[in-house]
């Protein structure tokens, strides 16, 4: 499935590593409410794997160019740690057992999270001191799907792009990933993949353990 044995692998952060994507859901649709509009499903998920700043913009031309975009976006993260995941997001199924597997192997890994740094430290709880490298969305330019994230961490990684495996559950992560000239393996978690993102992945998997046991067998 994979072209060859990656040497380093890239973590998304947000419905990869930690179950928030849920938990965002939650808090996206108290705070609109908050806001007097609505959002649904379809539209939550036009969010997936973006920047704050894109956020902002497509928040406003989804609700007028009125719509106090940055003050709803900092209302929806409050929500996020203050009501619904107060003792911290929980870890996806797999992770834990990966992180000790590539950690006994000392093979190079990284985060590339379209959150902000201090949302994202404080959501990953300590937890990115088990990486090499965090690479965060307020230090690009142009978020996911572009590859300016994924890029950023190879270089850090001192690893060419091509050796590294992306880890992604969104489609907008999936296409920056193969921008990069990266391998990519999705685990989807709100959202399933087009026959388009199928295509563009070289696997689709059902969690991260299944990760682990396709690293572990012959290439």
């Amino acid at each position: 499935m994979l072209p060859h044995p990656p040497r380093a692998l890239i973590f998304d952060m947000d419905g990869l590593m930690l179950d928030s994507e849920r938990i965002y859901r939650l808090a996206w649709f108290a705070a609109i409410e908050e806001f007097g509009q609505a959002m649904d499903d379809e539209i939550f998920h036009r969010f997936l794997g973006r920047v704050a700043s894109d956020s902002h913009r497509l928040l406003r031309e989804i609700y007028g160019a009125d719509f106090d975009a940055v003050r709803f976006w900092d209302r929806a993260m409050e929500l996020s740690y203050t009501r619904f995941a107060p003792a911290g997001m929980p870890w996806k199924p797999g992770l834990a057992d990966l992180l000790a597997w590539l950690e006994a192997r000392a093979f190079p890994r990284a985060i590339a999270t379209s959150t902000l740094r201090p949302l994202a430290l404080r959501f990953l709880n300590g937890l990115e001191r088990r990486f090499d490298v965090l690479t965060t969305g307020d230090e690009v330019t142009r978020g996911k799907p572009d590859p300016e994230i994924f890029l950023l961490a190879a270089s850090r990684l001192q690893i060419a792009p091509a050796d590294c495996l992306v880890l992604e559950d969104s489609a907008a992560g999936v296409r920056a990933a193969r921008a990069a000239g990266m391998s990519v393996i999705m685990i989807p978690d709100l959202v399933q993949p087009t026959s388009e993102i199928r295509a563009l992945a070289h696997a689709v998997l059902p969690s991260l353990t299944d990760v682990q046991a396709l690293l572990q067998s012959p290439h």
